[in-house]
């Protein structure tokens, strides 16, 4: 039947875009999204790290003990990190997650800021413990939007780009305070002149107000992406939350327990570093944290871009096995780094082996979160990104300081210097990292139906 010509009223009926148009358009609002989410972790990395570079002046003003500042920095932020995390991750899957991420920002800008009005350890204690519960959001909320905004053959990049802002937020951590102390001191000394008692350490923490607005502001302004179609999920399983993580615990239990004993080495190296150049080469302690601090900046983020595309292209040849396989050869580079520290001639070697354990360590975190979300079901990925961080939280934040502590109280001394201490935590914590990751290789093996489609494309 021939079919008469069509008329077309503009007034009614809007005129698609071109498809070319689409994915430029779709480009565009991923590239925001990624510029967004890493200004958002920059400030929770910085919010986190600030504390690190108060703590004489917190110990004398609050009285503290060292063993009691240990439990704010750590405890009182990794208590309701787990807890909260595996309450949020549901939500994550289930909600809004802009506006989710939104309020935990609000919740952690607020809990470091109101740390500068505390008069008592327990009351910095549970301002700190705002902090864990608002940052728990942060990765699932940021794992989950990638996952939707880029295919699989680009998050690796993506997530790089994102984790970039963790060493950028602990660097800036450490410079703006460096550098901003001493302005800080004297508005501290102006205030007390009108009769205003402000320490400049409680000004610092008020301060982090700022980039918590801007934070927000800045997330306020980013669209809540389409969910993926998630009818379908990893091996036609419909399991979803707690039941299907245990479903699937021959990959996950190795997977994340894998990264958390490389979690262990990063917050192993990062807790004692700074103290095996002051004990053994004669640094002070601006010298020892400005060498470390640019050094976690400028190779931090170059690992975080390197490793993110590396694993992409792993996964372009290989899928999702070619790039959590990736990571044992980063892995390596750590464990060379941390025997160059652990050998004792120079600082310069010393400074090396740092290096080359934040190298590997950068890049081997991005590999991490980017294979969540290649093994994670889109309807779970939140939950399962929530307990990954619970586990790499307990076991390497509170782990990694600790084991090296402990051991130079055991076994350290005259003739076994820290260094050597903290070279064998890390080579012994890297090896069974690496073996963690290749039996996660062969698991995944074991179940080819397990994994998603490592070329699904963008929907955009």
């Amino acid at each position: 039947m021939e079919r008469g010509p069509t008329v077309t009223i503009a007034s009614e009926i809007p005129v698609p875009q071109t498809w070319q148009g689409h994915r430029r358009a779709g480009r565009t609002r991923a590239g925001y999204a990624m510029f967004v989410l890493f200004i958002v972790n920059l400030v929770g990395y910085l919010d986190r790290q600030v504390l690190s570079l108060l703590v004489q002046p917190i110990k004398q003003s609050l009285g503290l003990s060292d063993g009691m500042i240990g439990l704010v920095q750590g405890a009182a932020f990794v208590i309701t990190f787990a807890i909260a995390g595996l309450i949020i991750g549901r939500r994550v899957d289930h909600g809004n997650r802009r506006n989710l991420l939104l309020l935990c920002i609000a919740i952690w800008t607020v809990g470091a800021a109101a740390g500068g009005f505390a008069q008592a350890g327990w009351q910095l204690f549970a301002a700190r413990m705002a902090v864990g519960a608002g940052e728990a959001a942060l990765v699932p909320c940021a794992i989950s939007l990638i996952s939707d905004f880029y295919p699989s053959e680009k998050r690796g990049q993506a997530l790089g780009l994102f984790s970039m802002g963790i060493y950028a937020g602990a660097g800036l951590s450490l410079i703006l305070v460096g550098f901003a102390m001493p302005s800080v001191e004297q508005f501290s000394l102006a205030l007390a002149a009108r009769g205003i008692a402000l320490e400049p350490w409680r000004i610092v923490l008020i301060l982090l107000l700022a980039p918590g607005l801007v934070a927000c502001l800045a997330l306020a302004t980013l669209e809540e992406p389409a969910r993926r179609d998630t009818s379908q999920t990893s091996g036609g399983s419909a399991l979803d939350g707690f039941s299907g993580w245990w479903s699937r615990r021959r990959i996950y239990i190795p997977h994340h327990v894998g990264w958390a004993m490389a979690n262990l080495c990063q917050y192993a190296i990062t807790g004692w570093f700074p103290t095996v150049l002051i004990r053994e080469y004669g640094y002070d302690a601006k010298s020892a944290g400005l060498t470390y601090g640019a050094l976690i900046v400028i190779v931090g983020i170059v690992a975080a871009v390197f490793g993110g595309r590396f694993s992409d292209r792993a996964v372009g040849r290989f899928g999702a096995v070619g790039r959590i396989g990736s990571a044992s050869v980063f892995i390596a580079l750590a464990i060379v780094g941390f025997l160059l520290i652990g050998s004792g001639h120079t600082a310069n070697l010393a400074v090396t082996g740092a290096g080359c354990v934040a190298f590997g360590m950068g890049a081997m975190m991005v590999i991490g979160l980017t294979s969540l979300a290649d093994l994670s079901p889109p309807q779970s990925r939140g939950q399962v990104s929530a307990i990954f961080l619970v586990i790499i939280t307990i076991i390497g934040t509170a782990g990694g300081p600790a084991m090296v502590g402990y051991g130079n109280d055991w076994f350290g001394g005259p003739d076994v210097p820290l260094s050597r201490v903290l070279a064998w935590v890390g080579c012994i914590s890297a090896s069974v990292s690496i073996g963690l990751v290749l039996l996660t290789v062969l698991q995944i093996r074991r179940s080819p139906d397990f994994v998603r489609d490592a070329n699904e494309t963008h929907d955009d």
